[in-house]
């Protein structure tokens, strides 16, 4: 064998002989740090994917997308998730969209619409008659040939960050046209400039990874981690509104502001491109908001603003105040002009201009000084010139992808009088009212008409139908329009609306609407209200929107059976909803049918285990039969499930109070005041505990304010009953008791205080029923027993 066969033998470098390298035992250079990285990417790729598989096989976490499939009465339908705004709020704070059905494979016959936005879009505070309703509504009476479906996707608090994903799902569900009308929650929705939700307008980039990794089991077990020990002070535990943002003020010129601005245009741009890309034609709409009526909610000086500059800018702001005062408007506009120079973005400013040149009739100058009012406010609720600027830009930028520009805004300043849109068309700062939406939706099916197939259009009307006939064919009745009205009142009570000037007009506005709807209000207009709902439903007997909205009449109404009977109805189109069986139990508890309200509040938990409101009701059920710890159980399944909810904690002191354990009772409602600091009814609640339990101040006047925030409170209107009965002023106590027998049929406490009441009164027939109710309640009742004989042998008499 040759020399040269053999290992070269290496020399080490202090001169000895190393041993050879043995070819094949070890890994090149290379090859190893090839090795190290795939290792190094797999091993975690590999632990993270069983710890996902493990999560998703244990039923932890979520769905995250918009429709989930359900099986109802043996077809296909998509229904909404009602938990996809968790990737984008804390769960307490999330909202939920419109409660719907759709079809799995679209009709034959049907024209599908999604409608996008946020809740200018949804048709806050009653998607039942929102734009969408009066646009499927105004398409079906023109185009009978065509069954109209418009899916509202659109929800409360949500922005162009959520609208995104909903638009990329809903190019997989066959529709034939979309609508998009968004805009106003870009400052304050999830990523916004001024959030309270998680970051504040981070980059495009960040956001989508952020929820990308919040798709995965894994990433929603970390996100909950985070939520429950890395939460913030500044994030709110309960949802209160817009008064949520009033620490968040941005100036007209913020970078975040800015930088919002831009996150949207390119959300924007990716919406028209998922709706081009899937062969779906878009109609894109400017945003319109209440500009005459909705006075800015805060407004901040320049930063370069000097102490000399502060006084000159308040003495003209001062003298176009008084000048207001005495009628003298061209001086006040004088005044407030001088002020602007001084400072260009002062909203307030700008707004009492548009004030003033609208009293002197310059409209057109009135119009661009609210918008200017509007630009300005530090508090942005409203989609501004620059939302609309971009949406228009947009349009123009995507016209030969199939994308046709709507101008919303300045169609309903057309239909405002003065061309300043206000009170006529709005609630408040951007929810439009019955006539509002109408309008909308009577625009959305102008620009719709232009692109339906001619076989849709072929034998159509010539005519759009009118409001009134929309109204009737939506039910809009006289008790919904107060109904309607009343929430938005209840909204506009609170910051930050209070905190607007034109907060005292506003309040004398609402309250003639609203003593206008109750002088009307008589067994003529129930009868036909009543009439115009069953002839809506005889042309859309499946119409959900309908039947619900028909049982909440019948509920106003006092015919609880046929609201009962309704709700079944709707339990049958969507079986899946727990919210149908929850408010079935809870006419039925009126009823006083115990045993079928707690069928019903069971199968809503049936459906979500931890659907709170069916929690608190079926726990208040058990307190009243005496079931202390099926009650306690679910108390505390509801505390679990919605630790920053003070229902629970209320009912729960309810119930030890009447036990008679005051103490106890107090640490519950105190725990209800810590998690909802100041809000009604958790303050009233800590007040009259404290008063009860310390024997400090007029426990009385603590009722009866309770009792006016909120008239059907009835826990109050008991322990008022209480309290009025030991100061031996039985007449109005027997007032309460009979009350709460009204509102709360099953609590046993109630009948035999109203019975004793009665029976001192010398009403011993009515006594006697009372003691006959309670014991039906609550057979172990010996005081009763006692009670009836008593009253047996007087009414006897």
């Amino acid at each position: 064998m040759s020399r040269k066969n053999f290992p070269k033998k290496a020399r080490s470098t202090d001169g000895k002989k190393s041993a050879p390298e043995k070819s094949g035992n070890r890994l090149s250079t290379p090859r190893l740090w090839l090795f190290r990285f795939l290792v190094a990417i797999f091993v975690p790729l590999v632990i993270v994917g069983g710890v996902e598989l493990g999560l998703r096989l244990s039923g932890y976490g979520y769905p995250v997308s918009f429709f989930l499939p359900a099986r109802i009465n043996g077809q296909d339908y998509y229904i909404p998730n009602d938990s996809f705004a968790f990737r984008f709020f804390p769960p307490a704070l999330a909202r939920t969209p419109v409660l719907q059905r759709m079809p799995a494979r679209k009709p034959a016959n049907a024209y599908r619409i999604f409608l996008f936005g946020e809740s200018a879009a949804q048709g806050d505070p009653d998607p039942s008659f929102g734009a969408g309703r009066y646009l499927q509504t105004l398409l079906r009476d023109r185009f009978p040939g065509a069954d109209f479906e418009v899916i509202c996707v659109a929800m409360t608090a949500i922005n162009s960050h959520v609208i995104l994903p909903i638009a990329r799902e809903c190019a997989r569900r066959d529709g034939d046209l979309w609508i998009i009308y968004m805009g106003n929650n870009e400052m304050v929705g999830p990523f916004g400039a001024s959030t309270v939700f998680g970051p504040r307008a981070p980059g495009v980039s960040l956001v989508r990874a952020d929820l990308a990794i919040k798709a995965t089991r894994t990433g929603q077990l970390l996100d909950n981690l985070v939520q429950r020990w890395g939460a913030t002070r500044s994030t709110p535990k309960t949802w209160s509104g817009l008064n949520m943002f009033k620490d968040h003020q941005l100036a007209y010129d913020d970078p975040l502001r800015l930088r919002a601005y831009e996150n949207f245009k390119v959300n924007l741009a990716d919406i028209l491109r998922a709706g081009r890309d899937a062969g779906v034609p878009v109609i894109l709409s400017t945003v319109g908001s209440n500009l005459k009526d909705c006075a800015p909610f805060a407004s901040l000086h320049a930063k370069a603003f000097s102490e000399v500059q502060r006084d000159e800018w308040e003495g003209f702001q001062r003298a176009g105040v008084t000048a207001i005062s005495r009628g003298d408007y061209a001086e006040a506009h004088k005044q407030f002009a001088q002020a602007a120079a001084i400072d260009l973005h002062y909203a307030g400013v700008s707004f009492l201009m548009g004030m003033c040149d609208l009293a002197l009739t310059n409209d057109a100058q009135a119009l661009r000084e609210f918008e200017m009012a509007r630009d300005d406010d530090t508090l942005a609720f409203r989609a501004d010139s620059r939302i609309n600027g971009i949406i228009k830009e947009a349009a123009e930028q995507h016209a030969g992808d199939g994308v046709y520009f709507l101008d919303a805004a300045q169609m309903l300043a057309q239909h405002s009088p003065d061309t300043v849109p206000g009170n006529e068309l709005f609630y408040e700062h951007v929810h439009l009212n019955f006539d509002g939406n109408y309008w909308l939706g009577r625009a959305f099916a102008e620009q719709t008409a232009k692109l339906l197939p001619k076989s849709l259009v072929t034998g159509g009307k010539s005519e759009w139908a009118s409001l009134e006939f929309c109204g009737h064919r939506l039910a809009v009745s006289l008790w919904d329009r107060a109904r309607v009205w009343q929430e938005s009142f209840s909204r506009v009570s609170e910051s930050p609306f209070t905190d607007q000037m034109n907060s005292v007009p506003r309040a004398q506005f609402y309250k003639a609407k609203l003593k206008e709807f109750s002088s009307q209000m008589n067994r003529e207009t129930r009868d036909q209200s009543r009439a115009m709902y069953r002839e809506a439903l005889a042309v859309s007997p499946e119409d959900t929107f309908l039947l619900r909205n028909f049982g909440q009449f019948l509920e106003q109404t006092g015919d609880i059976p046929e609201a009962i009977a309704e709700g079944r109805v709707v339990e049958q189109l969507l079986p899946q909803a727990p919210f149908i069986p929850y408010k079935i139990g809870s006419l039925l508890v009126r009823q006083g049918k115990t045993s079928e309200a707690e069928k019903s509040l069971s199968q809503a938990l049936a459906l979500r285990g931890d659907f709170v409101p069916a929690l608190n009701e079926l726990g208040m059920l058990y307190a009243n039969q005496q079931k202390s710890t099926e009650a306690v159980k679910c108390f505390t399944r509801a505390i679990q499930a919605s630790p920053d909810s003070p229902d629970a904690y209320l009912n729960w002191g309810f119930l030890d109070q009447i036990q008679g354990d005051t103490d106890q009772a107090l640490t519950r409602y105190r725990e209800a005041a810590d998690v909802q600091s100041g809000g009604p009814p958790a303050a009233f609640y800590h007040a009259v505990a404290a008063a009860q339990a310390l024997q400090q101040g007029d426990s009385i006047k603590y009722f009866h304010a309770a009792i006016r925030m909120n008239p059907v409170f009835w826990q109050a209107r008991f322990l008022l009953g209480l309290e009025l009965e030991s100061q031996e002023n039985t007449g109005e106590a027997q007032g309460q008791f009979s009350e709460v027998v009204r509102l709360r049929p099953d609590f046993s406490p109630a009948h035999s205080q109203d019975g004793a009441a009665l029976a001192k009164e010398g009403k011993w027939p009515e006594a006697l029923r009372e003691f006959q109710i309670t014991l039906q309640l609550d057979p172990a009742d010996k005081l009763a027993q006692q009670n009836l004989q008593t009253a047996q042998a007087n009414a006897a008499r």
